[in-house]
C-alpha cells in the first residue's frame, strides 16, 4: 500500500475582543508542513487578526493505493 499527499488545510478557532467565536480556514497548503510552520502561522494570525487563537486543526488528505 502506498500513500500520496493530495492537499492540506488548517482551520482555526479564536475569540475576538468582544468575546465572540471566530473561525477561519486556509486551504491548499504545501506538502510537508512541520509543527514549527503551524506554530509560526498561528502566531502571525494572532497578530494580524487581533484574535486569541484557541484551537488549530490540520487536515491532510492522502490518496491510498494498493
Amino acid at each position: 500500500m502506498s500513500k500520496a499527499w493530495v492537499k492540506s488545510s488548517i482551520a482555526t478557532t479564536g475569540v475576538s475582543a468582544d468575546g465572540s467565536e471566530i473561525k477561519h480556514s486556509f486551504n491548499n497548503l504545501k506538502d510537508g508542513l512541520t509543527e514549527a510552520n503551524i506554530i509560526a502561522f498561528t502566531a502571525i494570525l494572532n497578530t494580524l487578526l487581533a484574535d486569541e487563537i484557541s484551537e488549530t486543526k490540520l487536515t491532510t488528505i492522502e490518496k491510498v493505493a494498493k
